[in-house]
């Protein structure tokens, strides 16, 4: 855990006025490199993917949960931030899973779709298995499989290309050239009894099984220096789309010290989440110091589970909140996903990942 206050005030002058980016929905990460590179007019550097993420995000609510979890477990196959990107990833994550996302909408928009729902997830089935294809090629620097990976894709995609929409009341669409098998979560199970480490670009998601078939219950403990101010919150949605919310906050003066054996004084902000009968569940946070902070949240389960999220806490105008992570309820248990997105107040946090069913009183503040 640490302070980032060497990057704080990276602005650019243009024409006698401050400017700075809009950093909504951005990871924090991305946020404190572009800070220290202090030059907004240059063009961002953000990891390959970022558009369909947020995509994935916004139907979030509404596609199969399966689907979600694909999605994004083949965003997660991009290169690291900064890095260059094939022209074969670039299609699959600019082209190919946008226009598999976009004819699932267009085949639904009177309703839900069996068929339409099997086709998308073979669709993401087939995109993850050449995503993974892809990846290897590109560590190994094997231009011929980066060629042969890209040249499957246009004329596997070619008719989808073609038209919007997903082929749910005519013939059978053209089978696959290779198999594609359901595949289980593509996730790693939390270590029990011992500790998983999630950063939003480098191994992001794991899964928590459920015991005894019941929605697991989560402890949010986010490490803080003493007299930090920060807000942390949960948002969970049942199946029905009823949203709750439990949000808590440091006391500047009261907050209890942590006794760490370190030199630098540590408060704790400890939050408890039931996910008894949940489907999703946002974790989140607001910071209000006047560095950005880098700090670990850590989630425990009944198990004896530990997660460490790294997180950025940017406490800057326009960008108090931080989605620390989010979890989706499968038959295999809970898929959380270190998030690590800024966002300038709950309302938005909830619309960009498809929570939409929620009265406002104001941007920070739901009815309750």
């Amino acid at each position: 855990m640490q302070h980032a206050g060497e990057i704080v005030g990276r602005l650019t002058r243009l024409g006698g006025r401050r400017v700075e980016r809009d950093y909504t929905g951005w990871t924090g990460h991305e946020v404190l490199d572009d800070l220290r590179e202090g030059d907004v007019t240059a063009d961002p550097v953000r990891r390959a993917g970022h558009d369909v993420v947020r995509r994935i995000n916004a139907l979030s609510g509404s596609l199969p949960p399966e689907a979600v979890v694909l999605g994004r477990a083949i965003t997660d196959t991009a290169p690291p931030l900064g890095d260059p990107i094939s022209p074969a990833m670039r299609d699959l994550l600019g082209t190919y899973v946008p226009q598999s996302l976009d004819a699932y909408v267009a085949s639904t928009r009177r309703g839900p779709h069996t068929p339409a729902q099997e086709l998308l997830l073979t669709q993401l089935r087939l995109l993850f298995d050449v995503a993974h294809h892809i990846e290897r090629a590109e560590n190994e620097h094997d231009e011929q499989a980066l060629i042969i990976q890209a040249r499957f894709l246009r004329e596997r995609f070619a008719e989808i290309s073609r038209s919007n929409d997903l082929d749910v009341e005519g013939s059978t669409p053209p089978a696959p050239r290779r198999p594609v098998a359901p595949r289980p979560v593509p996730t790693r199970p939390a270590f029990e009894h011992g500790r998983s480490f999630l950063h939003p670009h480098h191994e992001p998601v794991v899964l928590v099984p459920l015991a005894d078939g019941a929605g697991p219950s989560l402890t949010l403990r986010l490490a803080l220096p003493r007299g930090y101010a920060a807000r942390a919150g949960a948002v969970t949605e049942q199946p029905s789309g009823t949203t709750a919310f439990v949000q808590k906050a440091t006391r500047r003066v009261l907050a209890p010290r942590r006794s760490t054996g370190f030199a630098t004084a540590q408060t704790d902000l400890t939050l408890r989440v039931d996910l008894a009968s949940e489907r999703r569940v946002l974790l989140y946070a607001y910071g209000f110091g006047v560095r950005p902070l880098e700090t670990t949240a850590f989630v425990t389960t009944p198990t004896g589970s530990s997660i460490e999220l790294a997180t950025v806490l940017l406490g800057r105008r326009g960008h108090l909140l931080t989605v620390i992570a989010s979890g989706l309820l499968t038959p295999e248990g809970l898929v959380l996903r270190n998030e690590g997105t800024v966002w300038p107040d709950l309302r938005s946090a909830c619309a960009a990942y498809d929570m939409r069913r929620i009265s406002w009183l104001d941007a920070h503040t739901p009815f309750v």
